[in-house]
């Protein structure tokens, strides 16, 4: 099924080339109570490591170990999770495999403290993925970043609060990381593939380029359910389209947590980083940074009565609802802007999927563990501020699907299809946004392949979940339906 989407050809804010780590990271710290907590010692004692495990992954260690192990990541830009956590496994092991019951309890029952926004949250867990760590650590979160959508979701909070670590309060912030539950959260693989490596020159930090083994692969598109036979194998075949003999494809992957999205909503969101990396002063506010967002939504062609170029669009999927047979899915052609949901909860907890409404096709109820994602579309910018605005329960994102896997195939329209040239569009991914060209008509189209790659292991403050109201409410809602894993025992 074809539909209409996003824009092709538009002015975009400086250059974000191959970015090495997530924007949050490289920002300048504009808040005070973060800077006093980065310098602040404070009562640490029940969660050291040993020194000895922490040779090579800082220049100062820490004293003997407490009842819960934590490691508390806070300037990434120095210390970068993967080395850190590379380094500690290893020493680890390698007392483990000398005889030290000790350091088996601590790579059994770490707990890691990710101190920032989703981007850090989510570079941690992509490291733990990496290196493969069994089992791999939980993950609690304090709040720094803008929207904290897997903090609230965790029932960590909304935002950061400066009496968390007042004398009154301390041993109590502490205390909620000792009795959080680990759960599951889903985490998905995303591949982007086409027909040459020049349309991915603009990358954020969350993708990384693939061999020409995984690229090959990657064209060759996913395979038809086991089950499927004859006619329906076969039409799930030809739907991934034929690869002309010797073609060579180019292929960027990553993954995600929180949600991937193209069209106008990433457009406005890169409108927006680009001012913040040129102009910090500019955007140093909550505030502030609300208002240019509204101004790069308008000037997207999202408001202010644009009609935005657009770019043809094919979403197919398998599992959920709908069966684990390869189909197309149907994308209303008033959508301007498509979402892939992994939470509940996007742009600081709203809610754009309506959970207060019952499924009209057979959907399930969502949840950050059930291996499905949700896919949403918005039509315009009016559509976009109801929903965000969450003025009623009632109002929501378009809803599209409930898949186990998808592919979106990209062709171009406008200048674009009628002179063989370029287009482009904008896609965001756990809120890094870029600039993404989509191949000219007559050349492969560009395709974003999502699948399931596994779960992270995610802390849960069930017992004293933190923010307003509606974000406990959330808070609530995933600690009693999200599952519980049990951790290994000595």
């Amino acid at each position: 099924m074809s539909t209409e989407v996003e824009p092709t050809v538009v002015k975009t804010g400086p250059s974000v080339l191959r970015r090495q780590v997530p924007d949050e990271v490289v920002q300048s710290i504009t808040s005070d109570e973060y800077k006093e907590l980065r310098l602040m010692t404070d009562m640490r004692e029940p969660f050291r490591i040993p020194a000895e495990f922490l040779l090579t992954t800082k220049k100062r260690a820490a004293a003997d170990l407490g009842t819960t192990p934590l490691i508390a990541f806070f300037d990434l830009s120095e210390d970068k999770p993967v080395d850190v956590l590379r380094a500690l496994w290893a020493n680890l092991k390698t007392r483990e495999a000398e005889g030290d019951l000790l350091a088996g309890h601590i790579r059994r029952n770490l707990r890691i403290l990710a101190a920032g926004g989703d981007g850090t949250v989510t570079w941690i867990l992509k490291s733990i993925f990496d290196l493969g760590l069994d089992p791999p650590p939980s993950v609690a979160v304090m709040p720094l970043g803008t929207g904290n959508d897997l903090s609230l979701s965790f029932g960590w909070g909304n935002a950061f609060k400066n009496k968390w670590l007042s004398g009154a309060q301390l041993y109590r912030t502490l205390g909620r990381y000792v009795e959080a539950q680990p759960r599951a959260l889903d985490a998905w693989r995303i591949t982007l593939v086409g027909p040459g490596p020049e349309l991915f020159d603009h990358l954020p930090h969350s993708l990384a380029a693939l061999d020409d083994g995984a690229a090959a692969a990657a064209a060759a598109g996913p395979e038809p359910p086991a089950a499927a036979t004859g006619p329906e194998a076969e039409r799930a075949a030809a739907a991934v389209g034929p690869t002309a003999p010797g073609q060579r494809h180019a292929a960027v992957g990553g993954m995600f947590w929180n949600y991937f999205s193209v069209g106008l909503d990433a457009q406005a969101a890169y409108g927006f980083h680009a001012l913040r990396e040129a102009h910090g002063w500019a955007a140093s506010t909550r505030l502030a940074n609300q208002a240019w967002y509204s101004y790069f939504s308008c000037s997207s062609g999202w408001f202010c009565g644009a009609s935005p170029l657009k770019n043809r669009v094919r979403l197919r999927g398998r599992g959920g609802p709908g069966g684990e047979a390869w189909r197309d899915v149907p994308v209303p052609s008033s959508v301007r802007a498509i979402v892939v949901l992994n939470l509940q909860s996007y742009g600081g907890g709203r809610d754009i999927w309506g959970l207060a409404e019952a499924g009209r096709g057979g959907e399930v109820t969502p949840i950050f563990a059930d291996g499905l994602v949700e896919v949403v579309g918005f039509r315009d910018g009016w559509h976009t501020a109801l929903v965000m605005g969450q003025l009623s329960a009632k109002v929501h994102a378009e809803r599209i699907a409930q898949l186990a896997e998808l592919e979106i195939t990209l062709h171009p329209t406008g200048r674009a299809a009628v002179k063989d040239e370029e287009g482009q569009t904008f896609m965001q991914l756990d809120g890094e946004p870029w600039p993404q060209l989509i191949p000219p008509a007559k050349a492969e189209p560009l395709r974003v392949r999502i699948s399931r790659a596994g779960t992270s292991s995610m802390l849960m403050n069930a017992s004293d979940a933190q923010g307003p109201p509606k974000i406990k409410k959330l808070a609530k809602r995933g600690a009693e339906k999200a599952p519980v894993l049990r951790p290994k025992k000595d």
